[in-house]
């Protein structure tokens, strides 16, 4: 039958519908990292659900000519900053759909699959938040994990014990139960950050949904319990017995055991009466706490969803309906460019204001220059707009049939709209960056972290304390901390001589750090704590460094293209080059001391790789880390043959499995404790 096919249509179709696939999946690939790892997706879920479908429908047309496809995963939230483990049962996600026709074809499918069996449905609210999976032993709350890639998550634990209002036991005495839920930010928290952000000058988040999942994988516990998320769980994955019939009864049940519920469903006994109860949530979803884009059609009756089965993404026994996006028409009257506080030029449409989503509307987002090249959106366009989750307003379509004769497109500046440094784009990205340390929107996000315990390790000196000293002319720059005085720090409110002094005495001592704390501390965009020791160890001061050609960095393990164009492009720039000036002048003087240490060939840590699992209850994993590449040894994440010990503390997962099946040599804390015989890093 395949030969059939490729007689009737040419090799050259074959190839060109594979090629379309290819750019396709690529496209996919894209913005499954912006929404599942980057949290900032580009695109409205309308279109990233026709994308994936057409994606789809040319799998399946390729199959027809016995092209074999690579079964690609679509979706993985994993992070490796995070421990991950196997979810006893998969995550499966559901298949969706915007057409009632569709619907209706699912449940006639049902139909036929089940025969004379009789079955109803179950219609919830769907959550526009992150699938978490709940794990209790014996009634007792054990470990949270994101979906990832639906066999593996993340552990979210010590994040998910911030949500107010889960139970750490529930009644049940399965050895073992997974309850899934979502996790979300509601609709008033979501405003009144963004109130603030707005009032700060600060770029906007995009919508609850992209803002709840940074905040889950956000590594402050403060901050993820201040940004006060929520949660709602709505199934039982694996349980080691039975204890329900009916997914309606799953939802009374997991109310019983004290979790957060969706306020309401409905029972359907056909489709008909399954569309009317759909149709009444899509009439008043405005009116619940959380965002919600559509419904979930389940069976209702658990023994049939092994009849029914699953595919290798989703299961047959249940479908997501989506609401349309509600758009609206209006025209720009300007484009206003914005300066983040990491630098990203973002681009603003400023609207005639609209009615879209019960809300006025003046401004959308324009993502970065390509996507206004893209869509050849100009000052003067009638545009339609959409509504992402129902707040941040995105230019989805322009209507050039409207545009006036004198138009023209818009060109994007390559100097900064703040304090008019030449902007910077880097190999494989789309955004356009201000590198100067001095460029006021992101002083306070460069002062945050050039005194963090990553990089200058000032303490004392928070975020809240900058705020006032900037707001006080104290801090513009850097190098202003090192010319703060006693005076400055003690006329800050409810701020006491004591306090004054240690801060003093700490920003003193930070004079001295190793190199690769204030190259990290610059903020040089992808130079990360690894990056900047790889760096401090090859060229070992900072004047070596800014000597180097990008073509010399390239030669480095780790420092491809992009990272050497934007350290090059840093110490490159006028403004910066005065501020390095400056802390020179006030006796910054960074060391190498990894170099005395890197040089001891007897140390049991030179030139070997290690990895750390589990808790350490005398240091923590980062003093462990800094300890470690003191005396010249390097840390890695991930087991694997170029691993030479794992270091073993309370509670291992399943990295020590792999370390003795590699055979590795492991030690406990005992054995890195005498090993570091008293080191001070």
């Amino acid at each position: 039958m395949a030969n059939n096919i490729t007689k009737t249509y040419p090799v050259s179709e074959i190839r060109a519908l594979k090629a379309r696939y290819d750019k396709l999946l690529s496209e996919v690939s894209l913005h499954d990292r912006l929404y599942y790892r980057e949290n900032n997706p580009r695109i409205s879920d309308f279109e990233y659900d026709c994308l994936k479908s057409e994606v789809e429908r040319l799998r399946e047309n390729l199959a027809l000519y016995s092209m074999e496809i690579e079964d690609t995963t679509i979706g993985d939230d994993r992070d490796s900053g995070f421990q991950s483990f196997a979810h006893l049962s998969p995550m499966m996600s559901l298949s969706n759909t915007y057409s009632r026709e569709e619907l209706f074809q699912f449940s006639n499918h049902l139909g036929d699959t089940l025969g004379q069996r009789k079955f109803s449905y179950v219609i919830e609210p769907k959550i526009d938040g992150i699938a978490i999976n709940l794990i209790y032993k014996r009634g007792k709350f054990f470990r949270a994990l994101t979906r990832g890639n639906g066999t593996v998550g993340d552990d979210v634990s010590a994040n998910i014990k911030t949500i107010r209002g889960l139970p750490l036991e529930i009644e049940n005495d399965a050895e073992t139960i997974e309850i899934r839920g979502e996790v979300y930010m509601d609709k008033q928290t979501f405003i009144e950050i963004n109130k603030t952000r707005e009032e700060q000058k600060l770029e906007l988040f995009a919508n609850p949904r992209n803002l709840a999942a940074g905040t889950l994988k956000t590594l402050d516990i403060d901050e993820v319990a201040e940004r006060d998320l929520k949660l709602i769980t709505y199934a039982i994955g694996h349980c080691s017995e039975r204890i329900v019939n009916l997914q309606s009864e799953v939802l009374e049940l997991l109310k019983n055991f004290g979790f957060a519920s969706q306020g309401k469903y409905w029972i359907a006994e056909n489709i008909e009466e399954a569309w009317k109860y759909i149709k009444e949530l899509n009439e008043t979803r405005h009116i619940f706490p959380y965002w919600t884009d559509g419904a979930v059609l389940k069976v209702n009756e658990l023994q049939l969803y092994e009849i029914l089965g699953t595919t290798t993404k989703s299961p047959r026994w249940a479908i997501a309906y989506k609401f349309a996006p509600e758009r609206a028409t209006t025209r720009i009257k300007n484009i206003i460019l914005q300066v983040g506080r990491t630098g990203i030029i973002t681009p603003v449409a400023d609207l005639e204001s609209v009615q879209l989503s019960g809300t006025n509307v003046s401004r959308a987002t324009l993502h970065n220059a390509d996507e206004i090249s893209k869509k050849d959106i100009r000052v003067g366009d009638y545009v339609t707009v959409e509504k992402a989750g129902e707040i941040i307003p995105a230019i989805v379509a322009v209507d050039g049939t409207r545009r006036n004769a004198d138009s023209i497109p818009f060109v994007f500046p390559k100097t900064c709209p703040s304090c008019g440094s030449q902007l910077i784009q880097l190999p494989g990205e789309v955004s356009w960056r201000c590198q100067n340390l001095c460029c006021l929107p992101q002083i306070q996000r460069r002062l945050e972290h050039f005194v963090s315990r990553t990089a200058m390790d000032i303490d004392g000196l928070g975020s809240v304390i900058i705020e006032k000293l900037m707001a006080a002319k104290k801090l513009n720059n850097i190098a202003d901390i090192y010319r703060l005085t006693f005076n400055d720090l003690e006329c800050l409110e409810k701020f006491g001589t004591k306090s004054a002094l240690k801060i003093l005495s700490n920003i003193d001592h930070s004079k001295n750090r190793p190199l690769w704390r204030l190259l990290h501390g610059f903020g040089i965009l992808g130079i990360g704590e690894q990056t900047a020791k790889i760096l401090a160890n090859r060229f070992h001061s900072l004047d070596n460094l800014i000597a180097v050609t990008p073509e010399e960095l390239e030669q480095l393990n780790g420092i491809g293209m992009k990272l050497s164009n934007a350290i090059a492009a840093f110490f490159r720039e006028q403004h910066n080059g005065n501020i390095l000036d400056d802390l020179r002048i006030l006796g910054v003087i960074p060391s190498d001391r990894s170099l005395e240490f890197s040089q001891n060939q007897n140390s049991k840590f030179y030139a070997k790789t290690f990895v750390l699992t589990g808790t350490l209850s005398s240091l923590t994993r980062q003093e462990a880390v800094e300890k470690i590449e003191y005396l010249g040894g390097n840390v890695a994440n991930v087991i694997s043959g170029r691993v030479h010990i794992l270091i073993a503390g309370e509670n291992c997962g399943s990295k020590l499995e792999k370390a003795q099946s590699l055979g590795l040599e492991i030690w406990n804390e005992t054995d890195l404790l005498e090993n570091l015989n008293g080191v001070v890093a």
